[in-house]
C-alpha cells in the first residue's frame, strides 16, 4: 500500500486566507486613517515651531526689553504671517542676536503661523488641518489674533 501524502494548500484554502488578510488590512487602515495621521503630525510640527518662536521672542524681550519688531522700527504685528517680509526680518533679528539658529528660518510652517501682540504678550496662532487638532482649537475658542470667543474657524494658539 502506497499512500501518497499531499503537501501544501489547495487553491481554495489560499484564497480564503488571502481574503481574510485583505479584510483585516482594510479594517486596520480605516481605523488608523493615514491621511489624518499625516495632518496631525503637520499640526504638531506647526505647534512646536510656534512654541519655539514664541520662546525666542520671550528670550529676546527679556534680554533687550523689546520685541524684534520694535527693534526693527516696525509696527506691532496684527495677524502678520511669519512668512511675510516683516516676519522673516524678525527671524533674521533673532538669528543675529543668537536666539535661534539660522536653519530655523527655512521652516515650511511659517506660511501658516500668524503673529499678534497684546501688551507684552506675543501670540502665535495657526489653523489646524487635522480634525483632532481642530476639535482642540474649537474647545480653546481662539481667534487668529489670539483672543477668545471664537465660534467658527478657531485657531490653535501659543501660549495656551
Amino acid at each position: 500500500m502506497n499512500v501518497l501524502l499531499k503537501k501544501g494548500f489547495t487553491l481554495i484554502e489560499l484564497l480564503i486566507v488571502i481574503t481574510i488578510i485583505g479584510i483585516l488590512a482594510v479594517a486596520i487602515l480605516s481605523a488608523i486613517n493615514p491621511i489624518e495621521q499625516i495632518r496631525r503630525a503637520t499640526d504638531r510640527g506647526k505647534d512646536s515651531d510656534a512654541a519655539e518662536l514664541l520662546n525666542a521672542f520671550e528670550r529676546y524681550y527679556t534680554g533687550f526689553f523689546e520685541f524684534p519688531w520694535d527693534a526693527l522700527g516696525q509696527s506691532d504685528p496684527d495677524e502678520t504671517l511669519v512668512s511675510s517680509a516683516n516676519g522673516q526680518a524678525w527671524i533674521d533679528e533673532l538669528i543675529l542676536k543668537g536666539e535661534v539658529k539660522s536653519q530655523f528660518k527655512g521652516r515650511d510652517s511659517w506660511t501658516d503661523i500668524y503673529t499678534t501682540q497684546s501688551g507684552t504678550v506675543a501670540n502665535l496662532c495657526f489653523d489646524p488641518e487635522s480634525s483632532t487638532v481642530q476639535e482642540q482649537a474649537d474647545n480653546d475658542g481662539r481667534n487668529k489674533d489670539g483672543t477668545t470667543g471664537c465660534v467658527a474657524n478657531c485657531y490653535l494658539c501659543v501660549p495656551r
